[in-house]
């Protein structure tokens, strides 16, 4: 019985570690663009940001709602002083092209899904908050009114 309440223990850790977000400085992920031309993230993030990054891909529940509200997103990110921009997850760059490429926000592509593991995030699409070095100010819902409604720590 005290074995499996010490198993109990360590497993809820640990998901309160993961949701706790990342703890060290952030990593210099190599992202693409549109082109296929590698980005480096904390660069990309350092000249553009700070920025409202919505993860996303093209085959999560969401996903058409998230690109319907581009254009609220980036105008509530532009009252906050953030740039928006759409880092597409887990699929390959032709699939995300035609959705996002007919829009006026700028996108990344990660294929392997390395923002998710480095920012410890655990559902997509969601809507994250950054500093030009590349830490989490904010985790939030992938909406206009969650957007409108942060504020920086």
């Amino acid at each position: 019985m005290m074995r499996c309440r010490r198993s109990v223990a360590w497993a809820v850790a640990a998901v309160i570690a993961l949701l706790a977000g990342p703890t060290a400085e952030a990593e210099d992920l190599t992202l693409a663009d549109p082109s296929g031309n590698a980005v480096h993230w904390l660069e990309w993030i350092g000249a553009n940001g700070p920025a409202a990054v919505l993860v996303w891909a093209s085959w999560t529940p969401g996903a058409d709602a998230a690109v319907d509200s581009l254009p609220d997103l980036t105008e509530a990110a532009r009252a906050h002083g953030l740039k928006l921009v759409v880092v597409d997850v887990q699929e390959g760059a032709d699939l995300a092209a035609p959705v996002l490429g007919r829009t006026a926000v700028p996108w990344l592509h990660d294929r392997h899904g390395a923002i998710l593991k480095s920012y410890r995030l655990t559902r997509v699409p969601i809507l994250i908050v950054v500093d030009r070095a590349g830490e989490v100010l904010g985790r939030l819902d992938p909406t206009l009114e969650a957007l409108r409604g942060w504020a920086p720590p």
